[in-house]
């Protein structure tokens, strides 16, 4: 009987509250853990970049990363609209497109960012050109990997 006559205190009227869930102190987000400080996402963005980061190597970025960047930023947008965004193989025009110099990368550091050494090829036509041997079905290949799911599909 002495239990139906007392109140359930919950929340903030209980005797152990603590202020409820702490939240981000970078979005102010709710957090899922009372012990946590930030959310997964301001986590994984402060707790886990730059020198803070497992794999920090110094901040060295080499220079063939910057120059790639570099490439990707300039010439290879005015290859594919030279081309048309046409393979310049099979012909095909949009889905997956890379450019392809003709003349190597590594063996011929000077002619990397000549857009005559350059052509607009299709996956299929670069990886075939590269390898001499058809791509097989079930990968995704080249460079630009991060621009194949939006950036230069047609």
């Amino acid at each position: 009987m002495k239990s139906e006559n007392r109140k359930l205190l919950t929340g903030s009227k209980a005797p152990n509250w603590r202020g409820g869930k702490p939240k981000c102190i970078s979005c102010n987000k709710q957090l899922e853990a009372r012990t946590a400080k930030y959310c997964k996402k301001c986590a994984a963005k402060i707790l886990h970049s730059g020198s803070n980061n497992p794999n920090w190597k110094g901040g060295n970025t080499t220079q063939e990363k910057l120059e790639r960047r570099k490439f990707q930023q300039t010439i290879q947008k005015e290859v594919l609209k030279r081309d048309n965004y046409t393979c310049q193989i099979c012909k095909q025009r949009g889905g997956y497109l890379q450019v392809d110099h003709i003349q190597g990368w590594a063996e011929y550091v000077e002619l990397r960012f000549s857009m005559d050494n350059c052509r607009t090829l299709c996956m299929d036509c670069h990886y075939l050109i590269t390898y001499g041997r058809p791509k097989p079905k079930d990968i995704v290949w080249g460079h630009n990997l991060r621009y194949a799911n939006n950036r230069y599909i047609i």
